[in-house]
């Protein structure tokens, strides 16, 4: 009986010593879990951080990109603007222009008149002197009474 108690604490012995190594083995892989599990949560932390920081830059980048947009829809319309104004007066520029030439051309006629008027008045009051010149030489009384 002896062995038998023997060899029963053996076992036990052996049994205790496979518990103690599942027990060491089962925590080792209880702290491999936590750390593992505190490492994946760390992860999604972070991952959430970056969504976050990723996020807020997308919104900065769509509303600096909508005012670049909302920009560029007012400089066209103001370029629209400015270039029908533009048009506008190089229309009235042209009409106008139009309008001066119309005049010069007619005051050049008028001139060109005025000028033929003028010459025939100088050859007619040169004439006029010459036969007054000529008549007074000659002692004829130029005004009659």
């Amino acid at each position: 009986m002896r062995e038998d108690a023997l060899e029963f604490e053996v076992a036990k012995k052996e049994l205790a010593e496979e518990r103690e190594k599942f027990n060491a083995e089962k925590k080792g892989l209880a702290w491999k879990v936590a750390d593992t599990e505190d490492k994946l949560a760390n992860e999604k932390q972070f991952n959430a951080n970056k969504q976050k920081e990723w996020e807020t830059a997308c919104e900065r980048t769509n509303r600096e990109m909508k005012t670049a947009r909302d920009e560029i829809v007012r400089l066209k319309g103001e370029k629209t603007k400015m270039s029908d104004e533009h048009e506008q007066e190089c229309a009235l520029y042209q009409k106008r222009e139009n309008e001066y030439i119309q005049r010069i051309a007619k005051l050049e006629k008028i001139i060109a008149e005025k000028v033929a008027e003028s010459k025939a008045s100088e050859i007619l009051a040169e004439e006029t002197a010459a036969d007054c010149k000529w008549l007074l030489a000659r002692a004829v009384p130029l005004v009659y009474c």
